[in-house]
């Protein structure tokens, strides 16, 4: 998506470009434009995105000011605002672990960030590529984000999943999907999939690679959920199409 010349809605500031860093726009579950401007940032929107907990969030939410230890007025502004469904507010910063531990500015900062929300009664949340997304995990979230999207909540395939999966021990898609009728399309069949596991429908290992060079890796296995009635997870595809 191309970039504007003023930032998104509720952000202070656009995105910068630092030479190699991965930058762009993408929109939230609530429909709202969300900036990112590395990669690391990307892969906690990922994670907000799938956390049930998250009623909204958004990028660049505003500028704290604060005095540095050498007397001077600093500026800093964290990279998401995250509002959750018990009332929190939290302030989100992604940072590279081996630079905040070398660059006494990003301490301060963060420790002004603490305080100020403190005071307001939130939470500063902080992350770094060591505690995000990676490996397989990662690889998994990014090729299901496309299928989060309510256009793959069918509840007749849906309920084709269900009925597979219910009474039976982890197993490896590809199998149920040789026993497929002939009328019923795969790919549609796995578009459902995929967006049930995004939503945790239907449970898988995210540490296991699901799909190599284009198909179903060997070593995925699919599950239902043990908490989870398959006849709650139907009666939730049906209210998704009906909102659509």
């Amino acid at each position: 998506m191309a970039f504007k010349r003023k930032p998104p809605s509720g952000n202070v500031r656009r995105v910068i470009s630092l030479g190699n860093n991965r930058r762009g726009v993408t929109t939230n579950k609530q429909g709202h434009l969300i900036q990112f401007e590395s990669e690391q940032e990307r892969k906690l929107i990922l994670l907000l995105e799938r956390d049930s907990t998250v009623i909204d969030y958004v990028s660049q939410p505003e500028t704290l000011s604060f005095r540095a230890a050498d007397g001077r007025q600093r500026s800093y502004t964290p990279d998401f605002q995250v509002w959750r469904t018990d009332g929190r507010i939290e302030l989100h910063e992604v940072t590279i672990e081996t630079r905040r531990q070398n660059r006494l500015s990003l301490q301060e900062r963060e420790a002004a960030a603490q305080d100020i929300c403190q005071q307001r009664g939130w939470h500063y949340v902080l992350h770094t590529d060591h505690t995000l997304p990676s490996g397989y995990y990662y690889a998994n979230l990014d090729f299901l984000s496309p299928f989060r999207a309510q256009t793959y909540a069918d509840a007749h395939l849906t309920s084709w999943w269900v009925t597979r999966l219910t009474g039976s021990a982890p197993i490896q898609p590809q199998f149920l999907l040789s026993c497929a009728q002939p009328g019923l399309a795969h790919g549609l069949l796995l578009n459902t999939l995929y967006h049930l596991l995004w939503h945790d429908w239907v449970q898988m290992d995210w540490q296991r690679p699901l799909i190599w060079r284009g198909a179903l890796h060997a070593a995925a296995r699919v599950w239902l959920p043990s908490a989870t009635s398959p006849s709650a997870i139907c009666v939730q595809e049906q209210h998704k199409e009906v909102d659509l």
